[in-house]
C-alpha cells in the first residue's frame, strides 16, 4: 500500500527554491540574468551567422565551434525560462515530467559538450602535428561523423542516470533547493536510500570529466613539446593557437569538478552551490563566444565584413576622415 503522502509520479510536482539568499533582490536578479541570457543568445547566434556567411570559416575548427555554440544555446534555453518564472513571477512549481526533461537535457548537453571539446582538441592536435595531412585526416565526412556521434552518444548515455532516477519513488516533501532540476538534488528527494546511486554517479562523472581533461592537456603538452624541439621560436605561436580552446576547457572542467565535489562532500552552502551552478550553465555559454571571438582574427575579420554595425562604424570613420 502506498504511503498517505505519496502521489503518482505522473501527476507529481516539484517546488523549486530559486535563490533563497537573494530573493529580496529579485528585480536586480532578473535584470542581471536577462542581460547574461541576451549576451549568450546574441554571442552564440553571431558565431553561427558569421560562420555560415563567411566561406573562409567553412573549416573543421569552425564547424566544431558552431556545435559548441548550439549546445550553449540549448542549455541556456533549458534553464533560463523557468528560472525567470521562479525569480520574477515566483512560479516555483514544476511538473514531474518537466523536471525530469530539464534534468535529462542538462545531462545530455553536458555530456555532448564534453565530447565536442575532445574533438576540438583532436582537431588542433592534427592541425599542428600533421599539417600536411590535415585535410586528408580531418575531412568533411569525418567532421560530420564525429559531431553526429558526439550528439548521439551524449544524449544516449544520459538515459542511464535518467532511468535510474525515474525508477525511484518520490513521496515528498519535493522541495528542490535549486533554481532548476539538478540530478543529485532531485535524486536525493527519493524515499529510498540513494547513497549508492549518488556515489556511483559521482565516481563515473569524476572519471569522465578528469580523464577527458587529462587527454586534452596531454595532447596540448605533446604539441608544445614537439614544436619546441623542432623549432623553439614557433613554440609560443603553437601555444597561442591552442590557448583559446584550453581556456574554455579548463574553465568548463574545473567548474564541473568543483560543483560535483562540493555537493558530494557537503562542504558548501546551498546558496553558494546555486550561484556556482548558475555560473557554469549561464556564464560559460556567455564566455565561450567572447573568448573565441576576442582571440580569433578570422572571426574579427568576418564580423567587420558582415555585421551591419561594423559597416556603419567604418562608413562614419571614412566620412570623418574625408571631412
Amino acid at each position: 500500500m502506498r504511503a498517505p503522502n505519496e502521489t503518482e509520479q505522473g501527476g507529481q510536482e516539484f517546488l523549486l527554491a530559486g535563490i533563497p539568499g537573494l530573493q529580496a533582490h529579485q528585480n536586480l536578479l532578473f535584470i542581471a540574468f536577462l542581460l547574461v541570457y541576451l549576451g549568450v543568445m546574441v554571442g552564440n547566434l553571431l558565431i553561427l551567422y558569421l560562420v555560415f556567411q563567411d566561406r573562409r570559416l567553412h573549416t573543421p575548427m569552425y564547424f566544431f565551434l558552431c556545435n559548441l555554440a548550439l549546445l550553449d544555446i540549448v542549455i541556456s534555453n533549458t534553464i533560463v525560462p523557468k528560472m525567470f518564472a521562479v525569480i520574477l513571477l515566483e512560479d516555483r512549481i514544476i511538473s514531474f515530467s518537466g523536471c525530469f526533461l530539464q534534468m535529462y537535457l542538462i545531462l545530455s548537453v553536458g555530456s555532448t559538450e564534453n565530447l565536442i571539446l575532445i574533438i576540438m582538441a583532436y582537431d588542433r592536435y592534427v592541425a599542428i602535428m600533421k599539417p600536411l595531412h590535415y585535410h586528408l585526416i580531418i575531412n568533411g565526412k569525418l567532421c560530420v561523423l564525429l559531431t553526429v556521434g558526439a550528439w548521439g552518444l551524449g544524449y544516449l548515455v544520459s538515459f542511464v542516470p535518467l532511468i535510474n532516477a525515474l525508477l525511484l519513488s518520490y513521496c515528498g516533501p519535493n522541495n528542490i533547493e535549486y533554481c532548476y532540476c539538478d540530478y543529485p538534488t532531485v535524486v536525493s528527494l527519493a524515499c529510498a536510500d540513494v547513497t549508492n546511486i549518488i556515489n556511483t554517479n559521482f565516481i563515473l562523472d569524476m572519471c569522465i570529466i578528469n580523464i577527458s581533461l587529462l587527454l586534452i592537456i596531454v595532447s596540448y603538452l605533446k604539441i608544445i613539446l614537439n614544436v619546441y624541439f623542432i623549432n623553439p621560436e614557433d613554440c609560443w605561436k603553437a601555444f597561442s593557437t591552442c590557448s583559446t580552446h584550453l581556456i574554455v576547457v579548463l574553465t568548463f572542467y574545473f567548474s564541473l569538478d568543483f560543483i560535483y565535489i562540493t555537493f558530494t562532500t557537503g562542504n558548501i552552502s546551498a546558496d553558494a552551490r546555486i550561484i556556482i551552478g548558475v555560473i557554469i550553465y549561464l556564464l560559460m555559454p556567455l564566455l565561450n563566444p567572447i573568448i573565441y571571438s576576442l582571440r580569433n582574427k578570422e572571426i574579427k575579420q568576418a564580423a567587420k565584413k558582415y555585421l551591419p554595425f561594423t559597416l556603419l562604424g567604418r562608413m562614419s570613420t571614412n566620412v570623418n576622415t574625408r571631412g
